[in-house]
């Protein structure tokens, strides 16, 4: 978790979580990203780095939970149905990624 405060989130940061906590549609997320000039394909990758802070958990901790709980079940569904890459798996492989 990166440490700090609600007064730490920019205004941006402020609108994404509140469309979480009151609205969480399809809809009135790319209305948001519009709004904000925020590229739609992007708005998950920074919903998911606000739920990686302090700041936001103190402004929307109902939203932070939501989104780590998903995250935690989306990596979850994937170890079970061995889609996950570990260090060994990717080791054996002579991956170098």
């Amino acid at each position: 978790m990166i440490a700090g405060d609600a007064q730490q989130l920019s205004a941006h940061d402020r609108m994404i979580l509140d469309v979480e906590r009151v609205s969480p549609t399809p809809a009135a997320r790319r209305l948001l990203c519009d709004r904000i000039d925020l590229a739609p394909e992007r708005y998950d990758t920074v919903l998911h780095g606000l739920a990686d802070t302090d700041a936001a958990y103190s402004y929307a901790p109902e939203v932070v939970r939501t989104v780590r709980h998903s995250r935690s079940e989306r990596f979850r569904f994937h170890r079970r149905a061995g889609r996950w890459k570990t260090w060994d798996h990717i080791v054996e492989k002579g991956d170098p990624t």
